[in-house]
């Protein structure tokens, strides 16, 4: 039985680094933050692929919020915020890094030789 597109696209890894998915999930809040769960539900809804073999990839992306100096934790306020964790969201600065992920293209891109 072969599958239809719409079910190996499922299966599929999508072509946007972990900085991307990222990326992503913080631009599409309102307030440009987001915890890390949030950015865990963003990527499973969204790609459908990453809802098997959790571990290892929100490993990752831990990972990648933690070493790149884009990424910084945002306390959470007294009172109005309920939840534990902090939020993250893009560092004053890395403006130039949103530059990378222009027009919404988030895909990966070639590396030069």
């Amino acid at each position: 039985p072969t599958c239809s597109s719409d079910e190996e696209k499922k299966f599929t890894r999508p072509a946007y680094s972990y900085i991307a998915l990222i990326a992503m999930a913080i631009q599409q809040s309102p307030s440009n933050k987001v915890t890390l769960s949030g950015i865990y539900d963003f990527i499973m809804k969204k790609f459908p692929y990453y809802r098997s073999n959790q571990r290892a990839w929100q490993n990752s992306i831990r990972h990648n919020l933690s070493l790149n100096s884009c990424f910084v934790k945002v306390p959470r306020t007294e009172g109005n915020e309920k939840g534990k964790g902090n939020y993250w969201s893009f560092a004053t600065g890395c403006e130039s890094m949103l530059d990378l992920f222009e027009n919404g293209n988030y895909r990966r891109r070639r590396r030069r030789k």
